[in-house]
């Protein structure tokens, strides 16, 4: 109890008020500041979790990058871009028990406490129509408990998304992860976000985004992408998908055919964000790695059944 009663002076020390600002939150006010006091870790922790959810480096930003940082917690680790107030990237381990661990959903939409009040979108950001709160780790990734299922509803891990792109087909290959974890065992996933509105294949500078009205603090991504690892016997299987943040609707045999059509490489990642994700690579392990694209998309067992 004195250890939690320490977390929560440090939450009050580091983001006073901010936690408080919660919309549409199925938990009392009690459950939701120890949930909050669940992502204060110490450096041991904080070292594990690295381990854990990136085994081959913590992913390197661009040179030019600004306003970045890692924020580290036990389930997942994001690259939270403090301009533009959204993830960059999300990157965390998913297995055949995390998904077998079945719970109601169970949410709680707040700023991170981790975060000054200038950084840290809130539910004022996203009370508009068009986008939804889209989340880059999904809940339903983190049904392992119930804290994990509800720090993915913290606005660090959150994009504004076009209600069809967040609904059906973002949502689509969310699905998609989670039979290929079950059916491999283990896997390791990284969601990132993409800014290139001028279409030149670099990334923008950070005031070339367009943001959400009416508050026009948080960044609209101009595209989605997922990084999926799966260690094998003798080497890694890896597949990559770029997704376009569009309004358009792919549902059905053609929603498959769609993510098909937009299998990439890790390279080509890479280049549009500034990133190098796996630097602890060895040279020729990683170069092979990163420019492998995936014929097809992963069925059951080995591929997606169609």
């Amino acid at each position: 109890m004195r250890l939690i009663g320490l977390l929560l002076l440090l939450l009050l020390t580091v983001a006073p008020g901010v936690w408080a600002n919660t919309c549409d939150c199925d938990i009392p006010p009690e459950q939701v500041t120890l949930y909050d006091t669940l992502l204060i870790l110490n450096p041991e922790q904080q070292s594990t979790a690295i381990v854990t959810h990136l085994p081959w480096g913590v992913p390197i930003a661009s040179e030019f990058a600004t306003g970045e940082h890692l924020l580290i917690q036990t389930d997942y680790i994001l690259d939270y871009d403090n301009d533009l107030q959204v993830p960059l990237w999300a990157a965390y381990r998913l297995t055949a028990a995390d998904i077998d661990a079945k719970r109601n959903r169970t949410e709680c939409f707040r700023p991170d406490p981790r975060l000054a009040q200038e950084a840290a979108a809130d539910c004022a950001d996203y009370d508009e129509p068009i986008f939804d709160r889209g989340h880059l780790v999904p809940n339903a990734d983190m049904t392992r408990s119930e804290a994990a299922m509800i720090n993915t509803y913290l606005f660090s891990n959150m994009t504004p998304q076009y209600a069809n792109f967040n609904r059906i087909i973002w949502s689509r290959l969310e699905g998609l992860v989670r039979d290929w974890a079950k059916t491999r065992g283990a896997i390791y996933v990284i969601s990132g976000t993409i800014f290139d509105r001028d279409n030149d294949d670099w990334r923008d500078l950070d005031e070339a985004a367009e943001f959400v009205a009416p508050t026009l603090r948080v960044a609209i991504p101009t595209a989605f992408y997922k990084i999926i690892v799966a260690p094998t016997a003798n080497s890694l299987d890896s597949i990559t998908l770029l997704l376009p943040h569009a309004t358009e609707k792919h549902t059905g045999r053609e929603g498959l055919n769609y993510l098909e059509t937009h299998i990439t490489s890790i390279d080509r990642i890479e280049t549009l964000t500034g990133v190098d994700f796996f630097p602890e690579f060895d040279e020729q392990s990683e170069e092979q790695l990163e420019a492998t694209i995936a014929p097809q998309l992963w069925r059951r067992g080995n591929f997606v059944q169609q």
